[in-house]
């Protein structure tokens, strides 16, 4: 299993902006246009800080070495962020947005009903959350994927928990599928724009 590391602040913004500038190609949008500034990607960027300082915070950043070629960011319902944390990373990423915006990219995310996640939580399932993986660019097509995602297995094995994800891109969720998860769903969140559901189960 890979180590947990501290990101430093430009560290946390370079990760934030290989998120938010992934390639879709031609066949999809995902859903960065409908966040606000579109095609500038700032508040996008600034969003995913918020969500990356939260985790740093927590300790919940995993990185494939020292070099942190790549990093991703776990959440276990059995160990949940304190209550304080979650409202101050709340308040961050609604003033990255404004709050407006960030009440709309909330309902944009329900719009295709409801997330794997929400169905876990209602029906008081225990799960492992892969929130967040970014691989530097530099790094990309390198393997460095794979152990990202297995350390998660290796995470949700310890509780005996499933490890469910949400993408807005095919071909990550195909990467996914191709290193052990099954996808499940597919939800449309408009056009071109899509999220697709996948579970790795204990």
């Amino acid at each position: 299993m890979l180590n947990k590391v501290k990101l430093t602040e430009s560290e946390m913004k370079e990760f934030a902006e290989v998120f938010a500038y992934y390639d879709y190609g031609d066949e999809e949008i995902g859903m960065v246009p409908y966040y606000p500034g579109y095609p500038d990607r700032t508040s996008l960027v600034k969003y995913l800080v918020a969500m990356i300082k939260t985790a740093n915070d927590c300790g919940a950043v995993y990185a494939t070495s020292e070099k942190k070629e790549g990093i991703i960011i776990l959440t276990d319902t059995t160990h949940p962020y304190p209550g304080i944390t979650m409202l101050k990373m709340v308040w961050r990423m609604a003033r990255a947005l404004g709050f407006k915006n960030f009440s709309n990219i909330i309902k944009k995310f329900q719009a295709g009903g409801a997330s794997l996640e929400k169905t876990y939580r209602d029906n008081k399932k225990q799960f492992v959350q892969i929130e967040l993986l970014a691989v530097k660019k530099e790094y990309q097509g390198k393997g460095f994927m794979r152990p990202l995602v297995e350390t998660a297995f290796e995470v949700a094995k310890q509780g005996n928990l499933p490890v469910i994800v949400s993408t807005d891109a095919k071909l990550k969720k195909d990467k996914y599928a191709h290193i052990g998860m099954k996808h499940i769903n597919t939800r449309t969140l408009g056009e071109k724009s899509f999220m697709y559901d996948l579970v790795r189960e204990a």
